[in-house]
C-alpha cells in the first residue's frame, strides 16, 4: 500500500465499513481498524460479515484479494501506514449523556502516529464543538501537531440509511464537508467528490456541519412524536389517524410520519441528547426535543398498555405473547436500542411469557432474550401478538394466517400500521372497535 493513497477507516461498523467499502471502489487502499479482534480476523479471514450491506463483505474479499484492503486493531500503525484517516466510532450515551472515550481513544492513537500533512475527518455523529474540542486537542496533545498549519482536519457527517450505505454514499446524497481552515475544507472536499457522485456542500464551520447532521436526526423524532401523540389523540376521539393522515398528507405541505412502538436505533434516539448536552452547557433550553423525547421514549409502554386493555375489553387472558420483530426498524438486523426490548421488560413484569420473531436478528443485543427465525413456532399457543418491527415479511399476514399458526383465537395488535384494514387486527391509532 502506498501511503499516499491510503485511507484508514476507524470503526467497521455499519457506518465505517460502508465508508471503508467506497474507498475501496474508487481506488484508494484501505486499513480497517477496530477494537474487535475477532471482527478483524474475520474479516481477514473474508468472512461476509456484512450481508444487509450491499457491496461491503466483496469490497473487503476484492481488497484482501488484491493487497489494498486489511482489518488491524493496531491504531497507531494504522495511522503511520496512511495519509487520510477517517473516525466513524460511536460517541454512545451513558445515563443520557455522551461518552467521548472511544473517540478520545481514536483520535490519540491516530496522533501518535499522524504525519505533516495528513488528513483527519470526523464522520461520526457527535455534539457540536466536538471535533474542534474533543479531537484536534486530543490529536495535538498526542503529536504536538497543530491542525491547519500542520496536518488538516474537518468534520463530514456520514448520511446513510442502513441496508443502502453504499448507494447513499456514492449516489444518493451530497457530501456535507467542512473544515478547520480553508486548506483543510479544499483537501477535503476534494477527496468526497472523487466518490460522491452528487458533489459537495461546503459547510462555512465544522460546528455547522456538526449540527446540520443532528438537525436531520431530531427533524425525524420530533414528528414521529408528533404521529404518536396524533395516534393516542385520534384513538381517545375514536376516530382512525391513519384516515386522518392520509388525507392530512394529500396537501404537499403536510409530511406526518408513521407511528410507531418507540424509536429505535444508534441515530434518531441519540441525537436529541447530543444537541441538549451542547444545549445545556449553553444555557438554552431545548424544550421541544426534551417533550418528543418523552413521547417516544413512553411509547412501548403505551403499546403495552394498549395490549393489555384489549385483553380486559375482550375478557381473555394474557397468558403467552410474542413479538414480531426485535430490529428497531424493517428489514435490517440492527437491534440497537429497539423499543422491543422495552416491550419485553413490561411484559415480564406483567408474568407474561414472551416469544420474539424477527428474521435477520441472528444475535441479540441482550443475551435474556432469545429470538427465532421460525413464525410458526414462535405464533404456536400465543394468546397475543405485537407487531413491533415493520419487516416486509409480516405486511402479508392477516388474522386467519396468524390463527391458524397460533392455534388460538389470538389478539393481534398492530403498533406499525402495516397491516391497517386488514379485519380483527387492532391497530395503533384507530380506537377499540373489537374484532
Amino acid at each position: 500500500m502506498q501511503r499516499e493513497s491510503t485511507v484508514a477507516v476507524y470503526g467497521l461498523g455499519r457506518v465505517g465499513a460502508s465508508v471503508a467499502a467506497v474507498m475501496l471502489r474508487h481506488g484508494f487502499s484501505v486499513i480497517g481498524v477496530d477494537v474487535d479482534k475477532e471482527k478483524v480476523d474475520r474479516i481477514n479471514s473474508k468472512e461476509k460479515i456484512f450481508s444487509l450491506e450491499p457491496h461491503v463483505d466483496e469490497s473487503f474479499v476484492k481488497g484482501i484479494e488484491e493487497g489494498t484492503f486489511r482489518a488491524t486493531v493496531d491504531l497507531k500503525w494504522a495511522s503511520e501506514a496512511s495519509r487520510y484517516k477517517i473516525i466513524t466510532v460511536p460517541v454512545p450515551l451513558v445515563l443520557k449523556t455522551p461518552d467521548f472515550s472511544s473517540i478520545k481513544m481514536a483520535s490519540e492513537a491516530i496522533g501518535k502516529g499522524i504525519k505533516i500533512g495528513d488528513v483527519l475527518i470526523v464522520e461520526s455523529s457527535v455534539p457540536p464543538g466536538t471535533t474542534r474540542q474533543v479531537v484536534a486537542r486530543t490529536v495535538s496533545d498526542a503529536s504536538g501537531l497543530k491542525p491547519e498549519d500542520d496536518y488538516l482536519l474537518g468534520y463530514s457527517p456520514e448520511r446513510i440509511y442502513e441496508g443502502r450505505a453504499v448507494y447513499d454514499i456514492e449516489e444518493n446524497y451530497p457530501k456535507v464537508v467542512s473544515g478547520y481552515g480553508k486548506n483543510s475544507l479544499e483537501e477535503i472536499a476534494q477527496l468526497y467528490s472523487k466518490v460522491a457522485k452528487k458533489g459537495v456542500i461546503k459547510m462555512s464551520s465544522i460546528e455547522a456541519a456538526e449540527l446540520e447532521k443532528l438537525a436531520e436526526g431530531l427533524y425525524r423524532d420530533i414528528n414521529i412524536a408528533l404521529a404518536n401523540e396524533l395516534a393516542l389523540f385520534a384513538q381517545r376521539l375514536n376516530v382512525d389517524f391513519w384516515e386522518v393522515r392520509n388525507a392530512a398528507n394529500s396537501q404537499p405541505y403536510s409530511n406526518i410520519h408513521r407511528p410507531g412502538a418507540g424509536v429505535g436505533g444508534n441515530c434518531i434516539p441519540v441525537y436529541p441528547y447530543y444537541v441538549l448536552h451542547a444545549a445545556n452547557r449553553l444555557g438554552f433550553h431545548f424544550r421541544l426535543v426534551e417533550s418528543a423525547r418523552w413521547v417516544n421514549e413512553r411509547m412501548p409502554l403505551v403499546v403495552v398498555s394498549n395490549f393489555v386493555e384489549l385483553f380486559i375489553l375482550n375478557k381473555k387472558s394474557l397468558r403467552t405473547a410474542a413479538l414480531l420483530g426485535l430490529a428497531f426498524r424493517g428489514d435490517t438486523d440492527d437491534d440497537r436500542l429497539s423499543p422491543s426490548y422495552d416491550i419485553i421488560d413490561r411484559l415480564r413484569a406483567l408474568n407474561v411469557t414472551v416469544k420474539v420473531h424477527d428474521p435477520y436478528v441472528k444475535k441479540p443485543s441482550r443475551s435474556d432474550v432469545q429470538v427465532s427465525d421460525n413464525l410458526v413456532e414462535t405464533l404456536a399457543k400465543t394468546d397475543g401478538i405485537i407487531i413491533v418491527t415493520d419487516h416486509s415479511v409480516y405486511k402479508d399476514l392477516d388474522y386467519d394466517k396468524v390463527a391458524k399458526m397460533s392455534g388460538n383465537d389470538p389478539i393481534i395488535y398492530d403498533a406499525r400500521g402495516i397491516l391497517y384494514g386488514k379485519p380483527k387486527i387492532y391497530v395503533l391509532g384507530t380506537g377499540y372497535k373489537g374484532p
